[in-house]
């Protein structure tokens, strides 16, 4: 267990990943919202799905379907002008949209890159949609995955962690988002083996560490111990506590004893009613 927290949780540059569908709408109105909160840039990017062979064939077609994905963007610029918020538009050409998301986002050097759950691309791997489960596991960078029909966090944080350096990340960033947000943030680590007090021992170690550096923030924050399966006891906690934004780390702890694995943090986003941001470490 690390003495420190990671030197991570920036949030000076966002990408917004935008299909034009309406799974990206809640997408982009948070990518608003989080980019004046947060004092970041936004760049707001359409994909332009493309192949040489084709565009030899119609070029017409690709200029024109440029041509709407940028006056498309122009819409999401000028709602950041009402907000206060530099937003740039970018328009991506390619044919695998999770490589063009992720290659955008290292080029513009973001720090979270934020995305509907659900992409226009059938039917949903786990509810995520094929590219977004595969931008939150190759992504350098966090990743904001936001569901249908949900706004900017008001009421409460939820941050899952196992106390490894991928959860010390999360909780960076889960800290100074409630912050900067001045929200309540509930800390929750799972024991799933109550029998083994070696491990919930350091579950609330876990909890106690983290909770002193929330204070030491002038973050307001409680704490939680759970028992049983990690994915049911986020989503629960979180529908029962008003919870509207989920932060945990995009791997878990290696060793025997595994909590909080990506794979349990891709099930809570595929799931969850509320956005869910997952951080690397």
């Amino acid at each position: 267990m690390t003495a420190q927290l990671s030197p991570t949780g920036r949030f000076e540059k966002l990408l917004l990943a935008s299909d034009g569908t309406e799974y990206t709408e809640s997408a982009q109105k948070i990518a608003l919202a989080m980019a004046k909160l947060t004092g970041a840039k936004l760049v707001a990017m359409r994909m332009v799905l493309s192949n040489p062979e084709y565009d030899s064939l119609v070029p017409d077609m690709a200029v024109r379907m440029e041509m709407a994905a940028y006056d498309s963007l122009l819409g999401i610029t000028a709602e950041g002008e009402k907000l206060g918020v530099t937003c740039t538009p970018m328009v991506m050409h390619g044919s695998n949209p999770h490589e063009d998301i992720i290659e955008a986002a290292e080029k513009v050097g973001a720090d979270v890159i934020v995305m509907g759950r659900r992409g226009s691309r059938g039917l949903a791997r786990l509810m995520l949609g094929d590219a977004t489960a595969r931008v939150v596991a190759q992504a350098h960078c966090q990743v904001l995955v936001v569901p249908r029909m949900t706004q900017l966090w008001s009421h409460r944080i939820l941050l899952a962690t196992d106390g490894s350096r991928y959860s010390d990340s999360a909780a960076v960033s889960a800290i100074q988002l409630a912050k900067l947000s001045n929200l309540p943030l509930l800390i929750m680590t799972a024991c799933p083996n109550p029998g083994n007090d070696s491990v919930c021992r350091e579950s609330e170690q876990v909890i106690s560490r983290l909770m002193e550096h929330a204070s030491q923030r002038g973050v307001m924050a409680e704490s939680m111990l759970v028992e049983g399966d990690p994915v049911q006891a986020i989503l629960d906690t979180a529908a029962k506590r008003g919870v509207d934004l989920i932060v945990g780390g995009s791997h878990g702890r290696t060793g025997m004893e595994k909590v909080f694995l990506g794979s349990v943090m891709e099930r809570v986003m595929g799931k969850a009613t509320c956005p869910v941001l997952t951080v690397k470490g």
